[in-house]
């Protein structure tokens, strides 16, 4: 398999977790939807990362349907997301919420970059700012420990985990270990994980400059 896209990418990188973590072998092809944009277009015609292309051929989007296909690979018994039930629900929920939070990132980190100071749209920055920090504290309320549910890790902590690097790479202000210290910890928890230290970003992945 072949993964495409950049570990900065939070999306990118919980398929990647997720992958090293069921040891399912892949290569990575680092496009970026900036410097390849072509290349990402012909695999998506959203222009948007991941995309994992299968040994078949079949190109598989989206993170939410990549990751569906990997549990299914997994099996019920390895599966980080459970077939069904109370605790499914649960996960699915604390993914919503972190995958969210992940696209208001995205999208106030290039509304800075993209435009002059006096340019910004502040009534979309604040409002981007409260849904950042709303489902923060949604999270940390309902963050468990060691794990965000239990004693086993779930897609909740990977897909959690991705957006805090994500969150603490481009807007650290954002995320105070005193404000959410049940989050930082499991932040943390997931950094020591071998799964995360092989997909952590290069120095080489990057966004372009402003100019």
């Amino acid at each position: 398999m072949i993964l495409i896209g950049q570990y900065d990418s939070p999306f990118v990188r919980r398929v990647a977790v997720t992958l090293a973590h069921y040891h399912m072998p892949f290569t990575r092809n680092p496009l970026s939807i900036f410097g390849d944009a072509e290349k990402v277009q012909a695999l998506n015609p959203l222009l948007r990362v991941p995309a994992l292309v299968l040994e078949s051929g079949e190109t598989l989007i989206d993170s939410g349907a990549i990751l569906d296909h990997l549990d299914e690979q997994a099996g019920p018994a390895r599966a980080l997301i459970p077939p069904h039930g109370a605790e499914r629900r649960k996960i699915l929920q604390a993914m919503a919420v972190s995958t969210g939070i992940s696209e208001k990132i995205v999208a106030l980190f290039f509304e800075r970059l993209f435009h002059k100071k006096d340019a910004v749209s502040h009534t979309l920055e604040k409002r981007q700012l409260s849904q950042i920090a709303h489902g923060l504290a949604h999270l940390e309320r309902e963050c468990g420990s060691p794990w965000f549910i239990d004693s086993r890790m779930s897609q909740a902590d990977v897909t959690i985990g991705c957006m805090l690097s994500h969150l603490k790479l481009r807007m650290p202000e954002l995320f105070p270990a005193t404000k959410y210290p049940k989050l930082h910890a499991l932040s943390l928890h997931c950094e020591t994980r071998d799964e995360f230290v092989a997909c952590r970003p290069g120095e080489d992945e990057t966004v372009p400059s402003a100019s």
